[in-house]
């Protein structure tokens, strides 16, 4: 099972969104992570990289207009 970690815009401890992600759906402009508990986090934003021999996806949300 290869399960990664999400960050926001970059990778680093502060940015983490979800951890032990095993999926990750786009559609819409929302980004769907599901960790292996089930939990979901749903973004507004894409996919912007995936290295799964890394165990990391980055998602860059998108800006919020007034």
């Amino acid at each position: 099972m290869c399960l990664s970690t999400v960050y926001r815009s970059q990778k680093s401890p502060e940015n983490e969104i979800l951890s032990n992600v095993m999926m990750i759906e786009c559609k819409d402009g929302v980004v769907t992570l599901t960790d292996i508990m089930g939990r979901e986090e749903k973004i507004e934003g894409d996919l912007i990289a995936a290295d799964l021999t890394r165990a990391y996806a980055i998602v860059e949300p998108r800006a919020k207009t007034a």
